[in-house]
């Protein structure tokens, strides 16, 4: 098995953002990652609950749970070097107004869990970690759980979705590039040349929050989403918190 260096080098992505005098540049932005050693396997995205239809069903127009999605690669492990990284996921109109997020270790044990507001219309939800919550640990396996409250909490029929993060360090190289990026996109750009998936879309969404007209950072978020196998959603609005 690769080392957890080798492992961040292979898996490469690539976004394609122009800077001219200061001032990001309408691009094209297309991230790939490849399926090194060590994260091949059968993927741990996946959907739940809401087995009957009529039993609890909140889902407007929807007829199947799958619709609540998580926004990640199709891979087992899923990379982030923060030490509170944003989750997102994808929630359909719903006649419900709260979810909940949980964070386990590898060990199972709870290290975080949050009631979180659904919008109206339905899009796409991000939650973060507080910064002055534990630390998730370096080198370690989380798995984490978003489930709709359609019955009542923590009910088996709810819809609930799960995934993966598992922490990097900060390679010298990531460091060295991120220090040399003047604007949100290039810092994007970085994380994704490295492969690390929740910092490059956590990245795009804190420049959207701050930036919500602006179309190019809007189409690079389109474009990342696209590049994963979401373009389905890159229509749905997105609720930063």
């Amino acid at each position: 098995m690769k080392s957890i260096s080798q492992l961040s080098r292979y898996l490469l992505a690539t976004l394609s953002l122009t800077t001219v005098f200061g001032v990001a540049a309408p691009s094209v932005l297309g991230v790939s990652f490849s399926t090194p050693e060590g994260v091949a396997g059968t993927p741990r995205t996946r959907t739940s609950g809401g087995a009957s239809r009529t039993n609890g069903q909140c889902l407007v127009g929807q007829e199947d749970v799958a619709a609540v999605r998580p926004i990640l690669p199709n891979f087992e492990r899923v990379l982030t070097v923060s030490e509170h990284p944003s989750f997102f996921v994808y929630v359909p109109e719903t006649t419900v107004e709260t979810g909940s997020f949980s964070l386990q270790d590898s060990s199972g044990d709870l290290h975080y869990r949050t009631h979180v507001d659904l919008p109206e219309q339905g899009g796409i939800v991000q939650i973060t970690l507080p910064a002055d919550y534990p630390e998730i640990a370096l080198g370690e396996d989380y798995s984490w759980y978003f489930e709709v409250h359609c019955v009542s909490e923590f009910d088996p029929n709810n819809p609930t979705i799960e995934g993966t993060v598992y922490r990097l360090p900060l390679e010298e190289s990531l460091a060295e590039a991120l220090a040399n990026a003047d604007t949100a996109l290039d810092i994007a750009q970085v994380y994704g040349e490295f492969g690390i998936w929740y910092d490059a879309l956590g990245t795009l969404a804190t420049a959207y929050q701050g930036e919500p007209e602006n179309h190019i950072i809007t189409e690079n978020w389109n474009q990342l989403l696209t590049s994963v196998g979401l373009e389905e959603l890159t229509q749905q609005s997105l609720n930063v918190d």
